[in-house]
């Protein structure tokens, strides 16, 4: 009889221990994704529950599991999930807890009805009294950075050789002396060019990026990934870094936020010791990046105005995200000096947040912040909104600031969209590229970038040349401009009936 006992006993411990069954997470799931996404947009068609772990991360005195599954999911409707005015990759991999790397469908310009999307997703559940019970979905930690591509060279090389040598043989004997200096002048330049490019495609375009694990760096590293050109990712501080590097010549390519670039094209703010950066130029927008204001779920505070005389986190010194968290305050009517501003990364702000060090932490960042996302799966958080007088203030004081709502299912848990200004992260270029470098690395990075997602970059489903010149608050480089309208030639013609 005892024995009976043991076994039944190890049988329901067993079941405890493995989380819930599928039958529920798959209810779970569909709940989550009904509060993220538009009805009607997808269904889910399949989940298969892969095991489960115990959370590493589980305070004491209470049972945690991550489980894991692979779900199907089929579009009933087009949708674009890199639309950066409707919830979207957002709000997938937030309800299904997954990383970028774990989903595979997504298409540049939007799906179609009936396709497919697969996703390998995670999430955590504590056992109580009642059983097991949904905490949030999963947080994603980020894989190392697939290794870099060498450039290959082009098949048509004779033929191109061949239409310069007759374009320069075929004039005629008595042709003027300026007809043959513009000929010398061109092929001259040619020639420059073309070993000034494969001298950088050797050693690869350095990117200055942004601190390690941040939402920067995922991308540039995502695009490292890409065949077809080298490029090396640098971690900084962030974008005013970025900016000074890409000034010095110390890198060829470098991510800002808009307002930051703006300061620096202007020599206004953080660059006013410089001066104007005249030489800076937009290759296109990315993606936008919403402020981020964040206290304790249990914490008092309802406004930003409420955080008058307490402790705010507002990025690193160097980093673009300090100078608008600054911003934001100022226009909310609090100066500096009325708080006690403590400058640290994203990933020690949250820390301290969590053990109640800081009472807000202020960022600027690309949504869904991963960085956010594991949080949230280890201490409950809550997003303040700007007040609208403050957000007026902000776009009309800066050409790089718009209004912006994160929304609803952006982040799990959330249920409000969240009233906010957002800036634009921008790929920007100096003086030291050619006009045929920054064409081609325009088509490169703005072609096609449904892979970006699939590399690494959550992001990336929002990076389009359809959404290329958005946001812009400097000029955009004209070969960019050029290599942009190319893409959306060839994109209109390819959608054509």
């Amino acid at each position: 009889m005892r024995s009976w006992i043991a076994i039944l006993l190890l049988i329901t411990l067993g079941g405890c221990s493995r989380g819930p069954d599928t039958a529920a997470i798959t209810n779970d799931v569909t709940e989550r994704l009904a509060q993220a996404i538009p009805p009607g947009t997808v269904t889910l068609t399949g989940l298969e529950r892969r095991g489960s772990q115990s959370d590493p991360k589980t305070p004491a005195g209470e049972t945690r599991r991550t489980v894991y599954f692979d779900v199907t999911l089929k579009l009933e409707r087009d949708f674009d999930f890199g639309a950066w005015d409707a919830p979207g990759v957002a709000g997938l991999v937030s309800a299904l807890g997954a990383g970028p790397k774990g989903i595979t469908g997504l298409t540049s310009g939007g799906n179609k009805a009936g396709d497919i999307l697969l996703a390998h997703g995670t999430a955590l559940y504590t056992h109580g009294d009642s059983g097991w019970t949904k905490v949030v979905a999963g947080g994603y930690s980020p894989e190392v950075a697939p290794a870099y591509a060498t450039n290959a060279p082009p098949d048509n090389i004779g033929t191109l050789l061949e239409g310069v040598r007759m374009a320069a043989t075929s004039i005629p004997k008595d042709a003027s002396p300026a007809h043959r200096a513009a000929i010398e002048e061109e092929l001259a330049t040619a020639a420059a060019a073309i070993r000034s490019r494969l001298a950088r495609a050797a050693d690869g375009y350095a990117i200055a990026a942004g601190a390690e694990n941040g939402q920067y760096l995922r991308f540039a590293q995502a695009l490292s990934g890409r065949k077809g050109v080298r490029m090396v990712p640098l971690i900084t501080h962030g974008g005013e870094e970025n900016l000074r590097l890409l000034r010095d010549g110390k890198v060829t390519l470098a991510l800002a936020q808009g307002d930051s670039a703006l300061d620096a094209y202007q020599g206004t703010g953080s660059f006013a010791a410089e001066g104007p950066y005249t030489a800076l130029r937009a290759v296109g927008s990315l993606y936008p990046e919403p402020v981020h204001v964040m206290v304790r779920a249990e914490s008092p505070f309802a406004s930003i105005s409420d955080l008058k005389g307490r402790r705010v986190a507002v990025g690193e010194h160097g980093s673009a995200a300090r100078t608008t968290a600054l911003h934001v305050l100022r226009a909310h009517g609090i100066e500096p000096t009325d708080v006690k501003t403590v400058e640290l990364s994203m990933g020690n702000a949250l820390v301290a947040l969590q053990r109640k060090e800081v009472d807000a932490v202020i960022y600027v960042i690309g949504m869904p912040a991963d960085i956010i996302r594991s949080a949230l799966t280890v201490f409950p958080l809550r997003f303040l909104p700007l007040s609208q007088r403050a957000i007026t203030a902000l776009v009309a004081d800066k050409s790089a600031y718009f209004e912006y709502s994160i929304p609803r299912g952006a982040y799990a848990s959330h249920k409000q969209d969240v009233r906010t200004v957002a800036t634009t992260a921008l790929l920007l270029a100096g003086g030291s590229l050619s006009d045929s470098e920054v064409g081609f690395l325009t088509r490169f990075v703005f072609e096609k970038s449904a892979d970006l997602v699939a590399l690494g970059s959550v992001q990336g489903a929002q990076v389009s040349a359809a959404t290329a010149r958005q946001g812009l608050p400097i000029p955009l480089h004209p070969a960019a401009g050029k290599a942009l309208d190319g893409i959306g030639a060839t994109t209109e013609k390819q959608t054509k009936p």
